[in-house]
């Protein structure tokens, strides 16, 4: 009788471990085909921690069979949980020793980057898993309404990559001045400012 309430706790506990487990597997959201049409159901795009891995493809489970698999060529976005990815056209190049990103149809490889701001100016993140640390990590990129170029917006622990911010936003010169000044922290804060004050 003394370890009934012991034994009640540690169910407890373990059903909630095993709710986190299932959650981080699968998480409610849907897909926008490249038809434009919208499918709900249950998708994952990584593998649990620890060991984690982002998947090239999401995987769907719905009133079907059998589970689905969906790459950058085969929708145009999905939501997952809280998290919003679009399917995009990536490419980059050198010149004079400096990387330049950019999006053109057709050219480089069509990728998932995390949507996290939109808008005229749109802000998306490339996660990705380091080969070395095996940490999960992310590059923040801005790219503007119609424009073909995406900004990396940090440069690792040097902060702003403030020249090429300052170009990108050269008619949002109230924008330029304010993250100049040390105004914005991070990088949804300068989109969303762009979005809300200069357009």
């Amino acid at each position: 009788m003394k370890n009934i309430p012991i034994i009640a706790l540690m169910v407890l506990m373990l059903s909630s471990v095993f709710s986190a487990v299932a959650q981080s597997e699968y998480q409610n959201g849907y897909i926008v085909t490249n038809q434009n049409d919208t499918i709900y159901g249950q998708l994952q795009d990584r593998s649990p921690e620890p060991f984690g891995k982002i998947y090239n493809k999401v995987k769907m489970k719905g009133y079907w069979i059998f589970n689905k698999k969906y790459g950058p060529k085969d929708i145009v976005f999905y939501q997952i949980g809280d998290l919003s990815y679009e399917s995009i056209w990536y490419d980059s190049y050198t010149e004079l020793f400096t990387v330049f990103h950019r999006s053109v149809p057709g050219q480089g490889k069509k990728v998932f980057m995390r949507l996290s701001v939109n808008g005229q100016v749109k802000l998306y993140w490339d996660e990705y898993r380091d080969p070395d640390s095996g940490y999960e990590l992310e590059i923040p990129f801005l790219r503007k309404a119609n424009s073909t170029e995406m900004v990396r917006v940090t440069q690792g622990i040097f902060g702003f990559k403030k020249k090429h911010l300052a170009n990108l936003f050269s008619d949002c010169s109230e924008l330029v001045e304010k993250m100049n000044d040390g105004y914005f922290e991070i990088p949804e804060e300068m989109a969303d400012f762009y979005n809300q004050e200069c357009y």
